[in-house]
């Protein structure tokens, strides 16, 4: 392992970065136009990936809320756990890595945006940690990981220093959907279909091939943003069940603006996808310690 491989992974350490990954631009070929991160930064060698986990304090949270009808405390997920602080410690190490590569190589360094608060798309990072070797993909499209399951935020950084790639995950299956299928069964919106019912996306990383399912993001959208009183808006902004993109935009002209915290429109008002995953030990941390009762507390038989 070089030099500068040790002294990166050092540095994630003391900046609180729970896992970390490098990949080569050789695992990015299928990248869509303008996505791949030579398009970004040309020249680039290597892709460094990091993850930072959600306190199992915050996901507790969301639990309250979906469990207890203490929505209340889904400001705790979205300052702790979604929108705010997971996000800004990811855009601090994603310089500090930068910096740090810029200063003690010949390489030259660009941190990626992270968040949903941040104004551009530059790759996508949810490959970029498959690529890196820090999980799979799961049927929610979203990168689960053996540590934390989905409980997990990433920060990338390009490089033209060449480092050496670390090998992607090959452990077990994470993700089984026709055994499991929890995802599906507590979106409120029918926004994840039950496997079998979703058309499936597939996508090859360095010669290995993954598949995970066609999200309806409008769907999505009208829980993140509750938009409807049924899912915890003040007013129903939306009355169409299957909305599309011009849909959505219309219920957000119509939505106020929400001057409580630095999104003018809250989009952390879901989350139960990523909170039930049992993937990372969930029994473990959340079902024995009677933090919660399970995932069929919130299962929903008729969709919104």
């Amino acid at each position: 392992m070089s030099e500068l491989k040790n002294r990166i992974k050092s540095l994630s350490k003391s900046l609180g970065i729970d896992m970390i990954g490098f990949a080569g631009t050789n695992r990015f070929c299928n990248a869509p136009d303008g996505r791949h991160p030579r398009d970004v930064l040309p020249g680039c060698k290597t892709v460094i990936v990091f993850g930072i986990r959600l306190l199992d304090g915050v996901t507790q949270a969301n639990f309250r809320a979906f469990e207890d009808g203490r929505n209340d405390l889904k400001s705790i997920y979205a300052t702790y756990g979604y929108t705010m602080v997971p996000n800004f410690e990811a855009a601090y190490a994603c310089y500090a890595i930068a910096r740090f590569i810029e200063n003690n190589s010949s390489g030259i360094a660009t941190p990626c945006s992270t968040g949903p608060m941040t104004n551009g798309f530059q790759i996508s990072i949810r490959h970029a940690a498959v690529a890196a070797g820090l999980g799979e993909f799961g049927y929610l499209g979203i990168v689960i990981t053996p540590e934390f399951g989905p409980r997990i935020r990433f920060g990338a950084i390009l490089t033209t220093s060449e480092i050496e790639a670390d090998p992607m995950y090959a452990g077990p299956r994470l993700c089984k959907p026709k055994q499991c299928g929890i995802c599906a069964k507590v979106c409120p919106t029918g926004a994840v279909g039950m496997p079998g019912e979703k058309e499936m996306r597939r996508v090859e990383i360095d010669g290995k091939e993954y598949e995970y399912s066609a999200v309806n993001f409008p769907k999505c959208r009208k829980a993140l943003q509750a938009m409807t009183k049924s899912l915890g808006g003040k007013e129903d902004y939306l009355t169409e069940s299957d909305p599309g993109a011009e849909d959505i935009l219309e219920a957000e002209r119509r939505m106020p603006t929400d001057g409580k915290g630095l999104q003018h429109i809250p989009t952390w008002n879901c989350g139960r996808c990523q909170t039930y995953c049992p993937v990372g030990n969930w029994g473990e941390k959340f079902k024995k310690t009677g933090l919660s009762k399970g995932a069929a507390t919130v299962f929903i038989n008729e969709k919104l």
